[in-house]
């Protein structure tokens, strides 16, 4: 996990419309899932991803259901449950692309990258100010 890198050209902020903190409270997981919980947050930690906070902003965990090799639904994904957090911040003012210009404008590239769509959050950066917001328990 250590090898994900960040975005370190710049640094994402989050505007709401009122400063109200969200806090969410503990969803209830199994014994099985708060071990995962554990090992993923401890993994997250080790990767300097995440860092402990005492902030009034808290997210709930949920663990969602995850395909395994076979294309079962057996596995277990944690993830933050951010909808209230969604609910308070400022509609977007500009539109998605349209995929079709986006097509034409890559022509006849060779080599195409995305951002990891597993990992992808953790390589965003918050300013400091903001960090506070995506707390999770």
């Amino acid at each position: 996990m250590k090898d994900l890198g960040r975005c370190k050209t710049m640094q994402f902020s989050m505007d709401l419309i009122n400063e109200t903190p969200i806090y969410q409270k503990r969803r209830r997981l199994s014994k099985h899932e708060w071990e995962l919980v554990n090992e993923r947050c401890k993994k997250l930690h080790e990767a300097s991803l995440i860092q402990p906070s005492s902030s009034d902003f808290v997210a709930a965990i949920v663990m969602l259901a995850k395909r395994d090799s076979a294309r079962l639904w057996t596995k277990k994904r944690m993830c933050a449950d951010n909808k209230p957090l969604n609910l308070v911040t400022p509609n977007d003012k500009y539109p998605m692309p349209i995929l079709e210009k986006l097509f034409d404008s890559i022509g006849n590239s060779n080599i195409f990258t995305i951002v990891d769509p597993n990992q992808g959050f953790n390589l965003i950066v918050f300013i400091v100010k903001d960090r506070k917001k995506m707390t999770f328990h």
